[in-house]
């Protein structure tokens, strides 16, 4: 079973999101206390975002992200899984600077793909 198919709640897990993700490749820095590890993002949201790394990260806790042409970010650890990690942002982005950061970077994105969240998934927990 995966865990986008958890029994009981009948949603999958992009229903479940509060907020869409974006299929954006790019390189990654994530910097947890005094460990550097290099990786790409795989995707992101306002909320967060799901990063892969060259080395596995052991660790949890306080992140900072540092992503091309962004500040960088402050962030919570939320999982790892060997080569995988999840971060959650200590401040969400804007819809509008991520529109803008995800347009410059995204060929796979259309405008459709980076409009606000339909209403219905108001009040969801990512």
């Amino acid at each position: 079973m995966y865990l986008s198919q958890l029994p009981g709640d009948g949603l999958c897990a992009a229903t479940r999101r509060r907020f869409p993700r974006h299929e954006i490749q790019c390189r990654a820095r994530i910097c947890i206390g005094p460990r550097h590890y290099a990786g790409y993002l795989h995707n992101i949201s306002r909320g967060g975002a799901k990063l892969r790394t060259i080395t596995p990260i052991r660790k949890l806790g306080q992140v900072l992200l540092r992503l091309p042409d962004l500040q960088p970010l402050k962030c919570h650890l939320a999982w790892a899984d060997s080569y995988n990690a999840g971060v959650s942002f200590d401040v969400q982005l804007t819809e509008a600077q991520l529109c803008e950061w995800a347009r410059d970077r995204s060929v796979l994105s259309t405008a459709a793909d980076l409009m606000p969240c339909e209403p219905e998934y108001a009040g969801i927990v990512s």
